[in-house]
């Protein structure tokens, strides 16, 4: 049994730590938490590498060097063992690192980063062993509290989400900056979208309710959460933004209540959350009404996810008309219609005989009924689509040279693209 009474979780007990580890497994060494979060650091750059710094500068392992531990497979070494390993990153251009979960019991809590010339020795490995006993206490108890500090987030952000006289005292209570507000939803997409790539998080804050900044409501979660990483990321860049606000997960979804002077400022702060869904919502006048800016995000999100578009962050205004065309194909469907009326023919004939005569003719009229430029596009002869042209019109009855049928099938095959797979 270590002892760890001469150590307290506040940064001074555990700078101490970080130095005495960094010392017994001679490098230096990094701390993080589960969120791959900095906690600490040893003094000193000496032997060093850029990934150290960069981390020890955006209080954060960058997304760059996250992606790689996923890819080197070293996220998933973490959460199996229970000692420290070795992990030879000079490939990457990286300086090996012994890595030492760090554990309460069976639940992986953080980690200890030391970077070493070679594999570690039998007493470094003792050494390492030694420190993450001393350091899991300490990691657990501010884990605790942020628990605590979570759930009266959660319940605060619950209450504002929901609008009308319970949030306007919820803001109250909480001293929410008055003015005009907006909701901000998250939502991870799914992994079959490739993620798209995002700006840099802006740098670390300082001061805010709940023992934390003022968007802190994600920082402790798993990193094997996306949702919570991104709201992690999301909370960074809105406290650069205007601080002032308040987010947290609510229900799977990831929520932010931010203050508003600039709708596009406010746009370009969330910015593309890589491998996320953004919605924001409209900008109400106060509290009472945040829960009309919540369906809006909510509604963004959902269209985004369904689109798998590639602009993964988007205002309500900005995709108005397709959020409404969503909600229409949702109640079609849920009344027995299909959105596509005479068109679904055609998606039949499409799937059974293995052809694209829809696409063909989504084409062509995309094209301005430009037959010569649907065929290059689709890279077949012109002759050949005008077959198809033909084919489809016998198929569903619909005349492609009527202006008015032409209009209700670009419009049915929007309806596509926006109904659930």
């Amino acid at each position: 049994m270590y002892d760890d009474s001469s150590y307290d979780d506040a940064s001074d007990g555990l700078l101490s730590l970080a130095t005495r580890a960094a010392g017994l497994a001679g490098g230096p060494v990094t701390i993080e938490n589960d969120a791959s979060e900095l906690i600490t650091y040893s003094p000193g750059q000496e032997n060093s590498d850029d990934a150290r710094v960069a981390t020890i500068l955006s209080r954060r392992v960058p997304d760059r060097y996250r992606t790689l531990l996923r890819t080197e497979h070293l996220d998933e070494r973490l959460a199996g063992s229970s000692g420290p390993f070795y992990a030879d990153l000079r490939g990457a251009g990286i300086l090996p690192r012994a890595i030492m979960p760090i554990r309460a019991g069976d639940t992986a809590i953080g980690s200890i980063w030391a970077i070493v010339p070679s594999s570690p020795s039998p007493e470094q490995r003792a050494a390492l062993e030694e420190s993450a006993a001393l350091i899991a206490p300490l990691l657990a108890r501010r884990a605790e509290r942020r628990m605590a500090a979570d759930a009266r987030r959660t319940a605060a952000v619950r209450a504002l989400l929901r609008g009308g006289d319970e949030a306007a005292e919820t803001a109250h209570e909480l001293s929410l900056a008055p003015g005009p507000l907006a909701v901000v939803a998250v939502r991870p997409l799914p992994s079959g979208l490739p993620p798209a790539p995002g700006p840099a998080s802006p740098g670390p804050y300082d001061g805010g309710p709940y023992d934390g900044g003022p968007y802190d409501g994600a920082s402790d979660g798993p990193s094997g959460d996306p949702l919570r990483r991104a709201l992690a990321d999301l909370d960074r860049r809105l406290s650069a933004f205007r601080p002032g606000g308040l987010s947290a997960e609510v229900d799977g979804v990831g929520y932010a209540v931010v203050p508003v002077g600039d709708e596009q400022r406010l746009l370009r702060a969330v910015g593309e959350l890589p491998g996320t869904a953004a919605g924001v919502g409209r900008t109400v006048p106060g509290p009472g009404r945040l829960g009309r800016s919540r369906a809006d995000a909510e509604l963004v999100v959902r269209l985004l996810t369904r689109l798998g578009a590639a602009a993964r962050t988007a205002h309500i205004r900005d995709v108005q008309l397709d959020a409404l065309l969503m909600r229409t194909v949702d109640l079609a469907v849920e009344a027995g219609h299909d959105p596509l009326g005479a068109l679904a023919e055609l998606e039949d004939y499409d799937r059974r005989r293995g052809t694209a005569l829809l696409d063909s003719v989504d084409r062509y009229l995309a094209a301005g009924a430009d037959a010569r430029l649907a065929a290059r596009q689709l890279h077949v002869h012109p002759n050949t689509l005008r077959y198809r042209l033909r084919r489809a019109q016998e198929i569903t009855g619909l005349d492609l040279s009527d202006p008015a049928a032409a209009f209700d099938i670009r419009l049915r095959l929007r309806l596509r693209a926006l109904r659930l797979p």
